[in-house]
């Protein structure tokens, strides 16, 4: 698995030159790190490598770069969300009433969840003859047709050795919604100033 690259800051940035770029995506002409460090009141602001290759850096207020942060996160979280999972459910073909009502509750919950695929399972319970099967597959129709409010079939139905594999896709959809910049910048302010009210009260002798 490759590593993920991080984005250093002041001092830690690992290049000598590097191209400064303003906030409309503006690049200058690339001066030494130093320099550039020296130029900023570190107090108040950031500079932060955004790019490997070439090497370029931002310059940012506190909250600009709080923020920056915030986003990387939320675009990272609605990336995981938006992936679809996979369950498996498993059956026999004798599934008892009790069993398999709580087993298709909990196949309805998942698929009510959205940007999720159920695979079901079915096997024949040992000791006992699998049906034939015309009538695996009505019951396996009367399944398919039970969930056609939240889900639909998307890939062929397997049959072997009296055993078979169903797999349904969610149909729910899902809103999903990136915070807005005010948001993301609210959030930002407020950990900022918890950050200086802490150290404020480190400072208190």
């Amino acid at each position: 698995m490759k590593k993920e690259r991080t984005f250093p800051t002041g001092a830690q940035i690992p290049y000598k030159l590097v191209q400064v770029q303003e906030a409309d995506g503006t690049l200058h002409d690339p001066r030494e790190l130093p320099d550039i460090l020296n130029s900023v009141d570190r107090k108040t602001h950031i500079v932060r490598l955004v790019s490997h290759e070439p090497p370029i850096v931002r310059i940012l207020s506190q909250l600009e770069d709080q923020t920056m942060k915030l986003e990387r996160k939320a675009e990272k979280k609605l990336k995981e969300r938006n992936r679809v999972e996979t369950k498996e459910m498993q059956f026999t073909w004798l599934t008892s009433d009790a069993d398999f009502e709580h087993k298709m509750s909990k196949a309805r919950q998942e698929l009510e969840k959205g940007n999720i695929r159920v695979d079901f399972h079915f096997t024949p319970k040992k000791g006992v003859r699998a049906p034939p099967l015309i009538e695996m597959e009505e019951q396996i129709q009367k399944m398919v047709d039970s969930f056609e409010d939240v889900s639909k079939e998307w890939k062929q139905r397997e049959f072997f050795n009296g055993q078979a594999k169903m797999y349904l896709h969610s149909t729910v959809k899902v809103e999903k919604v990136m915070p807005t910049k005010d948001e993301l910048e609210q959030v930002a302010r407020n950990r900022l100033e918890r950050r200086e009210r802490g150290i404020r009260r480190g400072q208190k002798f």
